[in-house]
C-alpha cells in the first residue's frame, strides 16, 4: 500500500508539474503574442506549404483514378505511342508520335480474324468539327468515331435514347451520340432525339445522349460528338489519322489483362514483321492501372523533391524559435533564480522552457493547418480538382511542429537549466 501510495503522489507530483509548466508556456506566449506570432511565422508558412503540397500530390492522384475510371479495369488501348511509355522525356514521345507507323482500321480487322474468338476488338478514332443546329455554331467540339461496342469497352453509359448499332456501323449511318454539353447549349428547351445537328457540312440524327461525366480543372467531359467508325472514316478517310484500339476478353474466356495483352503484341508484331527481330515495338499499350501506376511514381517523384525543399522553412522557423527563446532566458534569469531558490529542481527549468518552445510551435502548426485548409478549399472550388486534406497530412503538421519545438528547444532550455541560482538572483 506504502508503494502504491507513494507512486500515486509521484504521478500526482508530475502531472501538476506540467500543469504549472504548461500554464507558463501559455502565460508568456499570451503575454507576448506579437513576438510569439512573429517567432511561428516560420514554421507557420512551412507547415502550410507542406501539407498544400501533400493535398495537391493526392488530388493529382485521385484525379487521374478518377480519369482512368473512363477506361474499363480489364480493357487494353493500343496507341501509335503512349507518353508512359517515355516517361518525362516529351522529346522523345513526339519523335515516336513522328516516326511509329500509324494504327488504320485494317490492323483492328487483322487483330479481329486471328483473335476474335478470345478477344472483344473495339477502336476510336478522334478529330474537332464544329457542330450546328439552326443558328447556333459550337466550335471546337470533339468528334469521336467510335466502334458500337464502346460503352463495352468504356465507362460510356446512355442516359436516354439508345446507343450505336450494328447496323449504323454496317450501313455507315449519319447518326450520333451527345454529350450533356451539348445538349444544353443546342436543345436547352426541346428534347435532342430524332432531331439532326450539322457536323461540319453533314448532318446527323441525334440516337442518344451520354450520362454526365462532370469536368476537371474545370473543363467539361461532356462536349463530345460520337458517331459510327465507318462513317467516320467515310468522312475524314480511311488512312488520314491513327485510331486507338480496345481490348478486352471475351467472358467465355479466362484470359487476364496480361494474357490479353501478350496475345495482341505478338498478333501485331507478326502483321508489321517484327517477331524474330531485336526490334523494339513501335506501338503501346495503355491500362488504367499502367496509368495510375505512372502518375503515383511521378507524384513520389515530385514528393521527393518538393518535401525536402518545404522543410527549409521549417529549419528555418526553428531557429528563429531557439534564438527567441534564447532571449526569453537572458529576460528571464531572475524569474528563473526565484524558482530554484523555492525550490525547482534544474530538470524542473528544463522542461518548463521545452513545453514552452513546444507550445509555440505546435500553435504555429495549427495555424499553418487552418491557413492550409482554407486554401485547399479554395483551390478544389476554383479548379474542381478533387483536392481534400490528407488526415496523414493532419498528424504530421502537429507531430513535426511538436518535434521542431523539442529539437530547437533543448539549447535554450538547456541554457536555462544550467543557470546558478545565486547568480539569477542578483541579475537585473
Amino acid at each position: 500500500m506504502i508503494v502504491v501510495y507513494t507512486v500515486q503522489l509521484t504521478l500526482t507530483a508530475r502531472l501538476n508539474l506540467f500543469r504549472e509548466s504548461m500554464s507558463l508556456a501559455w502565460d508568456s506566449v499570451r503575454v507576448n503574442s506579437t513576438r510569439s506570432a512573429l517567432t511561428v511565422l516560420g514554421v507557420v508558412v512551412g507547415v502550410a506549404v507542406v501539407v498544400i503540397v501533400a493535398a495537391l500530390l493526392q488530388g493529382a492522384q485521385t484525379f487521374v483514378v478518377n480519369s482512368t475510371a473512363g477506361f474499363a479495369p480489364d480493357v487494353l488501348r493500343v496507341e501509335k505511342a503512349s507518353f508512359q511509355d517515355f516517361g518525362a522525356d516529351g522529346q522523345a514521345f513526339v519523335e515516336a508520335q513522328a516516326k511509329r507507323p500509324d494504327i488504320f482500321a485494317d490492323d483492328l480487322e487483322d487483330l479481329e480474324g486471328r483473335l476474335g474468338e478470345e478477344i472483344e476488338f473495339g477502336a476510336q478514332g478522334d478529330a474537332v468539327l464544329p457542330v450546328r443546329l439552326g443558328a447556333k455554331t459550337l466550335v471546337g467540339v470533339s468528334i469521336q468515331g467510335v466502334t458500337p461496342n464502346i460503352t463495352d469497352l468504356s465507362n460510356l453509359k446512355i442516359a436516354y435514347g439508345r446507343g450505336l448499332a450494328n447496323t449504323d456501323e454496317t450501313y455507315r449511318r449519319n447518326v450520333c451520340i451527345i454529350g450533356q454539353d451539348i445538349v444544353d447549349e443546342l436543345f436547352p428547351t426541346t428534347g435532342p432525339i430524332g432531331q439532326d445537328i450539322q457536323l461540319g457540312q453533314v448532318r446527323y440524327q441525334v440516337v442518344g445522349v451520354a450520362e454526365s461525366r462532370g469536368s476537371t480543372f474545370g473543363a467539361s467531359q461532356d462536349g463530345f460528338v460520337q458517331i459510327p467508325l465507318s462513317t467516320f472514316l467515310r468522312v475524314f478517310g480511311s488512312r488520314s489519322r491513327s485510331l486507338a484500339i480496345l481490348a478486352k476478353a471475351k467472358n467465355s474466356t479466362d484470359l487476364s489483362l496480361d494474357d490479353v495483352q501478350e496475345k495482341v503484341r505478338v498478333a501485331i508484331r507478326i502483321k508489321r514483321k517484327l517477331v524474330g527481330t531485336d526490334k523494339e515495338d513501335d506501338f503501346s499499350f495503355v491500362t488504367a492501372k499502367s496509368v495510375q501506376a505512372f502518375s503515383a511514381s511521378l507524384t513520389g517523384i515530385v514528393g521527393t523533391i518538393v518535401y525536402p525543399l518545404t522543410a527549409i522553412s521549417l529549419f528555418v522557423g526553428g531557429i528563429v524559435v531557439m534564438n527567441m527563446m534564447l532571449s526569453s532566458v537572458t529576460e528571464r534569469t531572475r524569474e528563473i533564480g526565484i524558482r530554484m531558490a523555492i525550490g525547482a529542481r534544474r530538470r524542473d527549468i528544463l522542461i518548463q522552457f521545452l513545453i514552452e518552445s513546444t507550445t509555440l510551435t505546435v500553435i504555429g502548426g495549427l495555424f499553418g493547418l487552418m491557413i492550409a485548409a482554407v486554401f485547399i478549399w479554395i483551390l478544389a472550388w476554383a479548379t474542381q480538382l478533387p483536392l481534400s486534406l490528407p488526415l496523414w497530412a493532419v498528424a504530421a503538421a502537429i507531430g513535426v511542429s511538436g518535434i521542431v519545438g523539442i529539437f530547437f528547444g533543448v539549447v535554450p532550455a538547456r541554457q536555462a537549466a544550467k543557470l546558478d541560482p545565486i547568480e539569477a538572483l542578483r541579475s537585473e
